[in-house]
């Protein structure tokens, strides 16, 4: 009985959330932009599920920070050395995007830090617009 008063009680809050969303929602998007926090300021239950997209990619991509590390390192130190210390500056970077992402999963109904903005940018550690 009191698991199916808090799924009423649950259906009834989405629902609220949905309505509330709806009703603030803005017509800001423009063809062949990103969708993303910037793009959508005052919907609230878009942005919260932005939030948690961003945790469940951060969470689950978070290993590519190795790599991606070791690659960068080398490049820059342009010597054999950069592959050891790539190992380590990634390491450091995948749990940072690990813990970041757990971060925003546990609190993406929660408009912190200001306004669902990202806790870890860019996401998935590159952007699209600047690859090297």
């Amino acid at each position: 009985m009191k698991s199916l008063a808090i799924m009423i009680c649950c259906a009834i809050a989405f629902i609220l959330m949905a309505v509330q969303a709806q009703a603030e929602e803005k017509e800001c998007v423009q063809r062949g932009e990103w969708i993303n926090s910037n793009v959508y300021e005052d919907n609230a239950f878009v942005l919260a599920f932005d939030k948690l997209g961003r945790g469940v990619l951060n969470t689950a991509f978070g290993v590519v920070e190795i790599p991606k590390q070791i690659v960068k390192r080398a490049n820059d130190t342009g010597c054999a050395s950069g592959y050891i210390s790539g190992i380590f500056v990634g390491t450091g970077y995948f749990l940072l995007r690990e813990m970041a992402g757990i971060y925003e999963i546990v609190t993406f109904p929660i408009p912190v830090p200001g306004h669902y903005a990202p806790v870890i940018d860019p996401l998935l550690g590159y952007r699209p617009d600047n690859i090297e």
